[in-house]
């Protein structure tokens, strides 16, 4: 059943078709054709009523002024009309914040280290799950459930991911629009900027201790003595443990320690990582008593891949085992408190900086500077 809205001469109304409003034009708009438009409102409504007479005065308005929109794209409901869709369908692509993630992560696979793959899809992904949050322009909700949910410093080190991957979204046309997380994490401190650990050499006696400790430990089955040579270097170089772990014989000579490569344990895999931390080579030079250190520990027969520092198996060191096995076993008695094998590195760093030597043994840092407490 139709049933229609009175309208003057030459103006659009409201008709009734079904359950259904729609407008109808005058036929002379339209070359003498009858033109009809549904608005996808129910005739039942009141709230749906009162959107098409709005519709229909808005369409009256442009034909009094000789505006009419022919297409009728202007008069459709914003939500439901193409261009809105269009537009809608530009800003807001179809993809969540998951798999937008999860994309990046594939994108970044094989550039980062194991450790830093391990990190962001054990650490961050987890999150972001957690989260609940869809659209990967909700910021402000993602923000909030993580201050809710985790630490300041996870807040941060997430807002980071994301930021990273909406802007490469942006460089690959998966995401339109500005990007809501750039400069978002800013605001937050990660746990080293809070507490940043103050250096924890050791003094020369204390050294002197380790050292002597380590080369006569003797329990039988268990001698942590065959890691003497380890925790010397350690402390001769104060290059990280990670880079004695996976230092061989071919990156030594006679003039140079080069530093190329390093060896960690991420989820009980071995794995190998190219450049230092900071994914740098670094050459380090060797003095009379590093050489003849150096000297003392080399096998008759060398092969340049063998481990200058292997474990009792031949293996590369697990550094986990070690420090909470041989470190603390030998260490924790002498010092009397919590240290770490990288306290060799801030003891030499302190001992270079003590002796003005700050030339003969530099230790190359991202940002410039001569020596790096890390």
């Amino acid at each position: 059943m139709k049933t229609s809205t009175y309208s003057p001469r030459g103006l659009a109304r409201i008709e009734k078709n079904a359950e259904n409003l729609r407008i109808v034009f005058p036929r002379s708009l339209f070359n003498g054709k009858v033109k009809t438009f549904a608005l996808g409102l129910k005739a039942d409504s009141p709230t749906d009523v009162k959107k098409a007479e709005e519709i229909c005065d808005a369409i009256n308005a442009d034909i009094r002024f000789d505006q009419l929109d022919v297409t009728l794209e202007r008069y459709k409901p914003r939500h439901k009309s193409h261009s809105y869709k269009n537009k809608v369908s530009e800003l807001y692509p179809d993809i969540d914040l998951v798999e937008l993630y999860e994309k990046f992560i594939d994108y970044k696979k094989p550039t980062w280290k194991l450790a830093t793959l391990h990190h962001r899809t054990r650490c961050i992904l987890p999150l972001i799950k957690k989260s609940g949050v869809t659209s990967p322009y909700q910021s402000l909700e993602l923000r909030e459930w993580l201050l809710k949910n985790t630490s300041e410093g996870y807040t941060k080190k997430v807002l980071q991911q994301v930021n990273a991957a909406f802007k490469w979204a942006l460089s690959v046309k998966i995401l339109r629009g500005d990007n809501p997380f750039d400069g978002m994490a800013k605001e937050f401190k990660d746990n080293y900027e809070k507490n940043e650990p103050e250096p924890n050499a050791f003094s020369q006696q204390e050294k002197q201790a380790i050292l002597e400790a380590f080369k006569n430990h003797s329990i039988p089955g268990n001698s942590y003595k065959r890691y003497y040579p380890f925790v010397n270097f350690l402390f001769m170089t104060g290059c990280r443990p990670s880079e004695a772990i996976g230092l061989n014989w071919g990156n030594i000579n006679a003039n140079y320690i080069v530093f190329k490569e390093s060896i960690t344990t991420v989820g009980g895999r071995v794995v190998k990582n190219k450049g230092s931390k900071n994914n740098k080579v670094r050459k380090f030079p060797m003095n009379e008593k590093l050489r003849d250190f150096i000297e003392s520990i080399k096998p008759e027969d060398i092969n340049p891949n063998d481990l200058v520092f292997p474990s009792p198996d031949h293996l590369p060191i697990n550094y986990s085992n070690f420090s909470q096995r041989a470190w603390k076993t030998i260490v924790d008695p002498i010092v009397k408190r919590n240290t770490t094998p990288y306290s060799c590195r801030d003891t030499f760093i302190t001992e270079q900086v003590n002796n003005s030597e700050l030339m003969t043994h530099p230790i190359p840092n991202p940002d410039g500077s001569r020596l790096a407490k890390q």
